[in-house]
């Protein structure tokens, strides 16, 4: 029996101790400070690389600091969600740098309002933990940084569109189109970052330039049609000359210039007969028409024309 209390004591301490070596050993550190060697001693303590084992206290803040990170981490990505969800839904996605560097003040504010003032490893401590937490908020907002470059281009691309409807030289739009992309996209990258939105421009130019390749081909067929209607109508009016001058030539080398032009109406009645003569052709025109002074007889007068409606008819022969 005391044997078995014996081993089962050993094996409750092996426990602690493996389970106190997991919880010290600390994920690598990125961006810490240079030149600190007492940052890099904590570092090496809290890892189990030292000869010393951390004390109470450094232990103490470990967990303490990791409960800040989390929280700290956890405000900040809902945050972040919100303004994912606000660029998807097409709401205004301008002035994205500045949201994002607000968004990363206000984390390190109030992960430094939680830190304590303790010693040089306390302090050391909370400054590795802080720049990693400025880091996950970074690669957090990434995604969002690259979905509000595809906003802009997609509105600069459309505003090129609509400024080359009707016109010949496509340039100005094209400059215009991609001065607004730039600004947008200088204004969405967060101060504390080095993103950059190179490729989304390039991208956006190669687009441009393909839809001017096509304006400039369709201008082209355009103005070939153009071209052959012109030569079509050309064309016309000298086959209609040539009717003109074949047309006189058989008329005596010259078209009649005498227009003549007579009208005759015979009394009382409401027939009235006219012909003309013009370019050598004869117009013989019998129109029956009301009588032109019923509006002189008053209402007890009468007029006279065909049929019951009193209606007016006209003839007319070509010759």
């Amino acid at each position: 029996l005391i044997r078995g209390d014996m081993r089962l004591v050993e094996l409750l301490l092996s426990c602690i101790v493996l389970g106190r070596a997991a919880v010290l050993r600390h994920p690598p550190v990125q961006q810490a400070p240079k030149n600190s060697p007492v940052l890099s001693y904590s570092k090496l303590r809290l890892r189990g690389g030292a000869d010393e084992e951390p004390s109470d206290a450094l232990l103490q803040a470990t967990f303490a600091c990791n409960r800040l990170y989390a929280s700290v981490l956890a405000e900040a990505a809902a945050e972040v969600a919100m303004l994912r969800k606000a660029i998807v839904s097409g709401e205004d996605v301008s002035g994205f740098g500045a949201k994002a560097d607000a968004l990363l003040v206000d984390a390190a504010d109030k992960f430094a309002a939680g830190s304590p003032a303790g010693d040089e490893e306390v302090t050391a401590l909370y400054t590795i933990k802080g720049e990693e937490l400025q880091a996950a908020i970074i690669a957090s907002l990434e995604p969002a940084f690259v979905k509000t470059l595809s906003v802009h281009k997609e509105a600069a691309l459309e505003n090129f569109k609509k400024g080359i409807i009707g016109q010949l030289d496509t340039a100005a739009s094209f400059s215009e189109a991609e001065t607004y992309f730039v600004e947008n996209a200088k204004a969405s990258v967060p101060s504390k970052t080095n993103w950059s939105y190179k490729a989304e421009r390039a991208s956006l130019t190669s687009m441009m330039q393909v839809i001017q390749t096509q304006v400039a081909k369709t201008k082209t067929v355009a103005d070939q049609a153009q071209q052959q209607v012109s030569t079509a109508m050309n064309f016309l009016q000298m086959q209609a000359q040539q009717m003109q001058q074949l047309q006189a030539q058989y008329m005596g080398g010259q078209g009649n210039k005498w227009n003549v032009g007579a009208a005759y109406r015979p009394p009382d009645t409401n027939i009235n007969l006219s012909g003309s003569f013009q370019q050598g052709r004869t117009n013989v025109q019998i129109s029956m028409v009301p009588d032109e002074g019923a509006a002189l007889l008053g209402q007890n007068g009468f007029t006279n024309g065909v049929g019951p409606a009193n209606l007016g008819l006209s003839f007319n022969v070509h010759i």
